[in-house]
């Protein structure tokens, strides 16, 4: 392994160099580089991208994300409200960006994703202001995919369905209501006959827990069983710092498992929550969330402690769980196809606006200057290269 010391010494330069004279975001004769090149031989190393990044052409952000990733995943750009915001209308501007940014940098491209209950407009579920049929809610759901997968033919790795299951029983959305369980199944083989040789993935959260393993498994069996194949399991890690959980064996028990059934094992929108966890103050149904602001004094201070800057000691904690993690994976790199960070900077996360609006979080490799963080350095100390 590549002594510790000179490698956050040589990284440290290079990061400097890239933020010191960007390039045009393109490299068609990318070199393996950063993370992916740490763990080259192991998995793919991706990253996400948001929508702002690409319609402002950030070269900085970009030129960081070719220089450390060998895959990438849209935040949004490829959900059903950014593709198809009026029935039949189709805005592909920034979803072809995307395509072409990946292509361009010789990277896994992941589609992400054809079938949510969220992010999706109501006229999909209506007609003249009505409850549509399942027989046509199942004609848009295959025009849809159809569609999507048949302009980006190129894009061999798709997330078919997100998060149907909550628990261990089907979660209720609209989909479920009107088509009932079925409609997974539908949506794995309409994606399967627009484009037979691509891999089909099942992305989901909180699947370590055991009740909710178990539930997927169930879903994912009866599907195979069916001859509606499924390749891979979607393990969103949204972990967090505060117990260390879920704790690494829990992490490495659930990659087994799934592996143990024949699914390639994707680990998908990875981030670390450095914040103290704040369930209680989210009302639902229907969701409320709260603002700081409108918490107590006493209370803002506990729930966002780091709003000026993430402490050292916090800062190494961080890392060290990062290393943990990590460690797991590449014990587990024959089960792992992928590894995905949500998000490259701190300051693109998702985490500062859940479940509280309005807190400063840290969760991801770089800060929100582009410079890597020790974590950043902890998890290239994993890797074999």
């Amino acid at each position: 392994m590549i002594n510790r010391r000179n490698l956050i010494k040589s990284t440290t330069i290079t990061a400097a160099a890239l933020f010191s004279g960007c390039r045009r975001f393109t490299n068609q004769q990318r070199a393996p580089s950063g993370l992916s090149a740490a763990f080259e031989g192991q998995f793919r190393f991706g990253t996400s991208i948001k929508n702002n990044t690409l319609q402002s052409n950030d070269t900085n952000l970009l030129t960081l994300i070719a220089r450390e990733f060998n895959a990438i995943t849209a935040n949004n750009a490829m959900k059903w409200e950014g593709l198809q915001p009026k029935l039949n209308e189709f805005n592909w501007q920034i979803a072809d960006k995307f395509v072409d940014f990946g292509q361009q940098n010789n990277m896994q491209i992941t589609g992400h994703v054809l079938v949510w209950h969220k992010q999706i407009p109501n006229y999909v579920f209506l007609k003249d202001d009505k409850i549509i049929s399942k027989k046509l809610l199942l004609q848009r759901m295959e025009q849809h995919i159809s569609n999507v997968m048949e302009r980006y033919k190129k894009v061999t790795e798709w997330d078919v369905v997100n998060e149907a299951i909550v628990g261990g029983k089907w979660l209720e959305s609209k989909w479920y209501k009107i088509i009932g369980p079925d409609y997974v199944k539908r949506a794995f083989q309409f994606a399967r006959n627009a484009n037979p040789s691509a891999t089909l993935i099942y992305n989901d959260y909180g699947i370590t827990n055991p009740k909710k393993q178990q539930a997927i498994l169930g879903l994912l069996s009866k599907l195979n069983n069916s001859g509606v194949r499924v390749d891979g399991v979607g393990m969103q890690s949204h972990f967090s710092l505060e117990k260390n959980f879920p704790s690494t064996d829990m992490i490495e028990q659930t990659i087994e498992t799934f592996a143990r059934q024949g699914y390639q094992v994707f680990i998908t929108e990875l981030d670390v929550d450095v914040l103290p966890r704040a369930w209680k103050y989210v009302r639902q149904p229907p969701l409320q969330q709260l603002h700081i602001n409108e918490i107590s004094i006493r209370e803002a201070k506990y729930l966002d402690p780091y709003p000026n800057g993430l402490p050292e000691k916090v800062s190494k904690e961080l890392a060290d769980r990062y290393a943990s993690i990590f460690n797991v994976f590449s014990r587990q790199s024959d089960n792992i196809s992928r590894v995905t960070v949500w998000g490259t900077l701190d300051t693109e996360s998702w985490k500062h606006d859940w479940p509280i609006l309005g807190r400063t979080n840290y969760p991801l490799l770089f800060d929100n200057k582009g410079n890597p963080k020790q974590a950043y350095f902890s998890v290239l100390g994993e890797g074999n290269n």
